[in-house]
């Protein structure tokens, strides 16, 4: 099995350097006397306060899957916001120590913003052409229903491997590929579901559809053996339980005036979101059987349905890099319809990898997603020849 290592973040010495400068070195029992004194004097501070750490803290050790914590995760823009307030407040008030501790959790929560937006260099735009590089397709085509059929993008969209979730056969794409590993949903009229196609052979390849009671069965994975260049490497194909949240409802009641409606939209959000929170607990570590103790390159991507802030993208930042945060540029939303400003299609790669460009293609926009290609570099080992190392030495 993988070993895991997690490190400090960077702006360790600059937590240092604010304990030092409050009313340091005060023992943990004097820190508590101070926290209760605040608690009970400024309740709702303590309360951003614990809300923010609570956050930080399941982003960076998602160690639990339950309902609750996928929110408190999601929810750490709006908990750093409230967390800097309380900090600024309790210093107006101040409280010096409690303030400076909450301001320590604001800077410690800055290594996360990574992922919400990449701050790649123009060094990204000059590699796309490498003839060495694997390029890399993650699509939600939505069924290709509104895929042109003079589609003239082709070059935006030609990739060396696609993965397509929604999918629905469609030769004209098929033909582009030498090989595919397709799984469809066997309880609809039309054919949907999951689609992996390769220009390299495919030697391998497993999945599964999940059973969801009551909705279409579009959720699921393939996992994909290639040969790749004389290597073998694993590519893994995942669609993530659907939160099927109507947002667009929400909004046209909000604008219609209709206030009831506007808040049973919202509730009916709350339970789809719960609901599939605890779905994707259990469907991540299944895929996980498969990457954790992958004796291959892995390169993971699909539609997570949740933000980079959620359970599936933390789990996976503890096994591999992201693609995106790694040499992604800007914000690279990837969901077109509302609330559009979210990127919830992702690519993750392990260690024998370098990524070397990674962007949202939004220019092709048929589907409700964007396209997300990336691009990859394959570090071989190096093989040393023992005896011509000794005859040299002779």
């Amino acid at each position: 099995m993988k070993t895991l290592h997690i490190t400090f973040p960077r702006h360790i010495s600059i937590v240092f350097w604010m304990i030092r400068t409050s009313e340091a070195f005060i023992s943990l029992q004097e820190l508590c006397k101070l926290l209760w004194f605040a608690l009970s004097k400024y309740p709702f501070s303590l309360v951003g306060l614990s809300y923010m750490f609570l956050s930080m803290a399941f982003c960076y050790w998602p160690i639990s899957g339950h309902w609750f914590a996928g929110f408190m995760m999601m929810s750490l823009p709006l908990a750093l916001i409230c967390g800097f307030v309380a900090s600024v407040f309790l210093l107006l008030k101040k409280q010096r120590v409690v303030a400076t501790v909450g301001l320590v959790w604001c800077l410690l929560t800055i290594p996360l913003a990574r992922r919400f937006m990449g701050v790649g260099s123009e060094h990204t735009k000059t590699v796309m052409q490498d003839t060495n590089s694997l390029k890399v397709l993650s699509f939600n085509s939505a069924k290709f229903a509104d895929f042109p059929s003079n589609f003239s993008q082709w070059n935006e969209l030609d990739a060396d491997i696609a993965c397509f979730q929604e999918y629905s056969p469609n030769a004209i794409v098929e033909k582009k590929y030498a090989e595919k590993a397709v799984l469809l949903a066997d309880d609809l009229d039309e054919e949907v579901g999951l689609g992996l196609l390769s220009k390299y052979p495919i030697v391998k390849k497993y999945g599964r559809i999940w059973n969801r009671e009551g909705q279409p069965n579009i959720n699921g994975y393939i996992v994909a053996d290639i040969a790749y260049k004389g290597d073998t490497v694993r590519v893994v194909n995942v669609h993530f339980w659907s939160m099927g949240i109507r947002i667009n409802q929400a909004f046209d009641a909000l604008k219609e005036g209709k206030i009831a409606s506007f808040f049973r939209e919202l509730g009916d959000s709350f339970g789809r979101l719960k609901f599939g929170f605890d779905s994707r607990y259990q469907q991540i570590d299944e895929v996980q059987e498969y990457v954790a103790g992958s004796r291959y390159p892995v390169i993971l991507c699909g539609d997570f349905n949740e933000t980079p802030f959620g359970y599936a993208y933390g789990k996976m930042s503890l096994l591999f890099k992201n693609a995106f945060e790694e040499v992604g540029k800007g914000t690279g939303f990837t969901l077109n319809r509302q609330p559009y400003f979210v990127r919830i299609d992702q690519q993750f790669y392990s260690h024998q990898w370098e990524i070397q460009s990674c962007q949202t293609v939004s220019s092709v926009s048929f589907s409700d997603h964007f396209p997300l290609m990336a691009n990859y570099k394959l570090h071989k080992p190096v093989r040393i020849n023992t005896n011509e190392l000794l005859a040299k030495v002779d």
